[in-house]
């Protein structure tokens, strides 16, 4: 397994180099007022880090005209972008599996990410930030209850003064909707925030017609990589009431290429704002990575992710948060294929799916050129096209 083979390194790096990205702890910074982590060609990493890098990623890392995804669970991502890397959410799936990614929480550490964006804090989404930050020294961009959070796993690590939070908010501010810019990379176009909405239950109406969706559950990933481990099962039994700490989507941009990055796919029918920001993003969007599991979907199916997609209009859409990570909860993603394909035909112009299949996509990387012709293009009905 890539796990076997990459673990060691990934420890021998955790406890022998201090990294090379770390600073002293500071107070948290506004997001309006971070003036951007280094260039690339000024970010110093360590050589363990650069050879874990290219043993995970593949060289194409280096490569400033690529933008590259690499899905490693729920809505997780490892992402490289004119020759950074970045994590968007961390949280390696545990409780009744077992090395179900082929890689883990001290890998994506060693890495050394120069950022982790998050989306929202419940656990299978956040619960990691702290832990790969306090060891990468990683600039965390996270709402003030996302970042409380984070710091205290670092420090229980013994690493709050590597710790480094970025506050994009908080859970009731901004308002619903919201697009705020941000410097990431000071070699790069700024970011744009937008505050979003997370999944609920909720009646049906008008609005939100009742159709349900109900996969069959496939308890097979949870046999075949069953948890023995008390130790691992009382680390995910606290991470169980993490705050949400509000919802945000990422919209990042390199060359004529844009990706938008969410990990929630909340009732967008009921937030106009938020429907409006999602189809007037700068530059619109390429490609678009969000939630297509939610605690709406007994009552209104994938209703949720097509009005995503429908605003946002993408051309490739990767749908995530579907794998096998919690029983009954979520039956994995290839359950979900058949429903979601039905739900985005029903649109003008549908994207083209990337299905990401677990576990079998884990770890295999998506790859962008930002030069390419298929990007030139504005989707017809964006924003980019009036």
């Amino acid at each position: 397994m890539l796990r076997s083979a990459t673990t060691a390194l990934a420890l021998t790096l955790l406890a022998t180099l201090a990294p090379a990205s770390a600073q002293a702890s500071s107070a948290p910074v506004p997001m309006e007022d971070f003036r951007g982590l280094p260039p690339a060609a000024k970010t110093e990493i360590s050589p363990a880090a650069k050879q874990l890098r290219d043993e995970l990623l593949g060289r194409r890392w280096r490569n400033p005209r690529l933008v590259t995804l690499n899905w490693t669970g729920v809505s997780s991502f490892i992402v490289t972008i004119g020759g950074h890397v970045l994590l968007f959410d961390a949280w390696e799936i545990l409780g009744l599996h077992a090395d179900y990614l082929p890689i883990g929480r001290e890998e994506l550490a060693g890495l050394e990410p120069e950022a982790i964006l998050i989306g929202h804090g419940h656990f299978d989404h956040a619960a990691d930030a702290g832990y790969v930050a306090g060891r990468s020294g990683a600039a965390v961009f996270a709402s003030v209850e996302q970042c409380s959070e984070a710091k205290e796993d670092a420090a229980a690590e013994g690493n709050a003064e590597r710790f480094r939070c970025v506050i994009t908010g908080s859970q009731t501010t901004p308002a619903f909707g919201a697009r705020r810019r941000a410097r990431l990379f000071r070699d790069l176009p700024k970011i744009t925030v937008l505050k979003g909405v997370h999944s609920a239950p909720g009646p049906p109406s008008e609005q939100n017609p009742f159709d349900p969706f109900l996969p069959v559950f496939e308890p097979a990933p949870y046999l075949e990589h069953l948890n023995t481990d008390p130790a691992e099962t009382l680390r995910f039994l606290g991470y169980l009431g993490d705050p949400e700490g509000g919802t945000r989507m990422y919209h990042l941009r390199l060359g004529r290429f844009t990706l938008l990055l969410g990990d929630s796919a909340g009732p967008i029918h009921e937030r106009k704002r938020v429907r409006r920001s999602l189809g007037r993003l700068p530059g619109c969007v390429d490609v678009m990575a969000n939630a297509i599991l939610g605690f709406d979907q007994p009552v209104t199916g994938l209703a949720a992710p097509r009005r995503y997609v429908r605003r946002a209009r993408p051309k490739v859409f990767l749908p995530t948060h579907g794998d096998a990570w919690a029983p009954v909860i979520s039956a994995g993603q290839a359950a979900y294929r058949t429903e979601l394909s039905s739900q985005l035909a029903r649109l003008p112009r549908p994207p083209r799916v990337d299905y990401l299949l677990d576990p079998d996509d884990y770890m295999v990387g998506r790859s962008y050129r930002v030069g390419a012709r298929r990007w030139r293009a504005p989707v017809p009905g964006s924003s980019c096209a009036r």
